[in-house]
C-alpha cells in the first residue's frame, strides 16, 4: 500500500504578525493581571496598540510573603507575590515611573518593580552628611542638627526655629518619621535613575541622589519642600509657602538647586499641600484641610496655574481628569480610556506612615478609612467601588504598573 502525499505546508502566524488593532483587542478583553503577562511577550512596537495601564493600590498582603494588589479600572483585587527583601515588611515611601521605593526597619530604602521582579538599593541614609549611625549595626540614628541647618539656610542659624544640639532616631523610626517620600526620575531602574528624599516636616528640606554619585546630598531650602513629582525632565517641587521650584543640578560640583517656577499659591493655614502635572502640562496643587473633623465637604481643593495669567485658579471640576494623592505619589491621569475611574474626582489614600504606625500599634486602625474619592464637584466622599475590607499596615499606595 502507497503511504499517502505529504500534507501541504500550513502557514504559520506568529505572535508577532497580529495586527496592531487585534492585538489591543485581545489585550483589553483581559483580566488586569493578565494584561501584564500579554505585554511581557509583546514586542516594544505592539505595546504601543495597547491601551495603557490605569493606577493600581497596593495593599498589605495577608501573610509577609504575599501583596494584594487592586485595578481601579478593574475594580477588583489578586493576591500576587510580595518580592523580597524589597516588598516583604516594608513601607511603600515612593512610586514612579513603574518603580516604587521601599523603607525597612533599618532606615534601608530600595527600589523595586513589582511587575519584573528587578530591584536594588538607594544609598545608604548615612551618606546624608548630618546622619550617623551609633554602631555599625546601625540601631540608632544620630542627626547632628548644627551642620543640617548650616546647609538648609546656607549658613543662616538664626533661621532654624528649632534647639541646635543631636536628634537622635531608632532604625524602626527613621520610615515612620524622618522619611517623608521619594521621587524617582522618569524610567528609573537600579544603575540609572535621580532621586529626591523628601524628608519629614520638621526636617524639610530635600536631598538628592543619583546612581552615578552613591550618597545623598542635601539641598538649601529656606522655605522647605513638602512636596516633589518629576516632569519634563526636571524634579520640581512645592514649598511649605506654596511656591513651586525647579532643581538643576550642578555639573560639576553634583549639588542641585533651585528656583522658582510659579507664583505663590493663597491658601489658609493648616493646608497640606501635593503637586501633580495633567496629562497637558499644568502644574495643579491639591490642598487638604488638615484642621481634624475627617473627609469632608470642602476637604480638599484643587489649583491649577495658568501661564498666562501667572496666576492660581480654583478648580471645581477636572472633566475628564482624575488626581490621585498620597504620601507615596501624587498624580493626574485621564480617565478617557477608562471610564470605569470615576472622573473629575480625587483619590486618596492614607499620607502620615507615622500616625498609621500608631494607630496600629494601640488598636484603633481601623478606625479611619485610610483609602477613598472624593467627588470635586459637590464633596460627596465615597468608598473605592469594588475595594472591600483591607488591612491597613503598611498603608497603600499608588503604583502605575509598565515595562522597560
Amino acid at each position: 500500500m502507497r503511504a499517502p502525499p505529504p500534507s501541504p505546508a500550513v502557514a504559520r502566524t506568529g505572535f508577532s504578525d497580529l495586527q496592531p488593532d487585534l492585538v489591543g483587542e485581545i489585550h483589553g478583553r483581559l483580566s488586569f493581571l493578565d494584561r501584564l503577562a500579554f505585554v511581557a511577550v509583546s514586542s516594544a512596537a505592539s505595546r504601543d496598540a495597547l491601551k495603557p495601564e490605569p493606577p493600581w493600590l497596593v495593599l498589605p498582603g495577608e501573610t509577609p510573603e504575599t501583596a494584594t494588589v487592586f485595578s481601579l479600572a478593574d475594580r477588583r483585587s489578586a493576591t500576587v507575590r510580595a518580592s523580597d527583601p524589597a516588598m516583604r515588611g516594608h513601607v511603600i515611601i515612593g512610586s514612579s515611573g513603574g518603580w516604587i521605593v521601599t523603607a525597612d526597619e533599618r532606615g534601608q530604602m530600595r527600589l523595586a518593580n513589582p511587575v519584573t521582579g528587578e530591584q536594588g538599593d538607594l544609598p545608604a541614609i548615612t551618606t546624608i552628611p548630618f546622619v550617623n549611625a551609633t554602631s555599625p549595626g546601625g540601631h540608632h540614628f544620630i542627626m547632628d542638627m548644627e551642620p543640617f541647618v548650616h546647609i538648609r539656610y546656607r549658613g543662616e542659624h538664626e533661621s532654624w526655629p528649632h534647639p541646635h544640639g543631636t536628634f537622635t532616631h531608632t532604625a524602626g523610626d527613621v520610615r515612620l518619621w524622618f522619611y517623608r517620600k521619594v521621587v524617582l526620575s522618569a524610567s528609573p531602574r537600579p544603575g540609572d535613575y535621580a532621586a529626591v528624599l523628601l524628608l519629614d516636616s520638621y526636617f524639610g528640606a530635600p536631598a538628592f541622589a543619583t546612581a552615578w554619585d552613591g550618597r545623598w546630598r542635601v539641598a538649601p531650602s529656606r522655605d522647605g519642600v513638602e512636596d516633589a513629582i518629576h516632569h519634563k525632565g526636571k524634579f520640581l517641587s512645592v514649598t511649605y509657602t506654596g511656591i513651586v521650584e525647579a532643581w538643576e543640578r550642578d555639573g560639576v560640583s553634583g549639588e542641585y538647586t533651585s528656583e522658582a517656577v510659579t507664583t505663590p499659591i493663597s491658601c489658609p493655614p493648616q493646608r497640606r499641600k501635593y503637586l501633580a502635572a495633567a496629562p497637558d502640562g499644568r502644574l495643579i496643587i491639591v490642598l487638604k484641610n488638615t484642621n481634624g473633623g475627617g473627609v469632608r465637604k470642602g476637604y480638599f481643593e484643587v489649583q491649577v496655574f495658568d501661564e498666562m495669567t501667572q496666576r492660581w485658579e480654583a478648580a471645581e471640576d477636572m472633566g475628564e481628569l482624575v488626581i490621585l494623592v498620597g504620601v507615596n505619589s501624587s498624580l493626574c491621569v485621564s480617565t478617557a480610556k477608562h471610564p470605569e475611574i470615576n472622573a473629575g474626582c480625587l483619590y486618596y489614600t492614607d499620607d502620615e506612615i507615622g500616625k498609621a504606625w500608631l494607630r496600629r500599634e494601640y488598636g484603633y486602625s481601623n478606625s479611619k478609612p485610610n483609602v477613598g474619592v472624593y467627588s470635586l464637584k459637590d464633596g460627596k466622599v465615597m468608598s473605592i467601588p469594588g475595594l472591600g475590607e483591607h488591612l491597613s499596615w503598611p498603608p497603600p499606595a499608588w503604583f502605575t504598573p509598565s515595562f522597560p
